[in-house]
């Protein structure tokens, strides 16, 4: 990160396995779910049933309320993310998510 980083983390996308329809946390820490999806298509309902049973790996999208800047505190607010999902799920990976001047820099 440069002096001139305006870039800030607004949450992540971490990749779970969650079978046979096993509810993630709505919250995890001060990251929120904010969907969930599978081969980037959003996924609710008897459609997340049915692809939790069919496909097993999903990304859960968290989102902080407000982007934060980088530093120690937003990497200690992911861990604890990653620890409370971890504790009940399987997990593979996670992507940090940026924005810039207010506009998401990820789709």
């Amino acid at each position: 990160m440069t002096a001139t980083d305006s870039r800030q983390i607004s949450g992540i996308d971490i990749f779970v396995e969650a079978p046979f329809g096993g509810e993630l946390p709505a919250q995890a820490g001060i990251l929120k779910l904010a969907h969930v999806s599978s081969r980037g298509t959003k996924l609710k309902g008897a459609a997340l049933e049915k692809t939790i049973l069919d496909v097993g790996w999903l990304c859960a999208r968290y989102l902080f309320e407000k982007p934060l800047n980088h530093g120690n505190e937003t990497d200690a607010a992911i861990c604890l993310a990653i620890q409370k999902i971890g504790s009940q799920f399987k997990w593979s990976s996670l992507i940090k998510l940026y924005s810039e001047d207010g506009k998401p820099l990820y789709s």
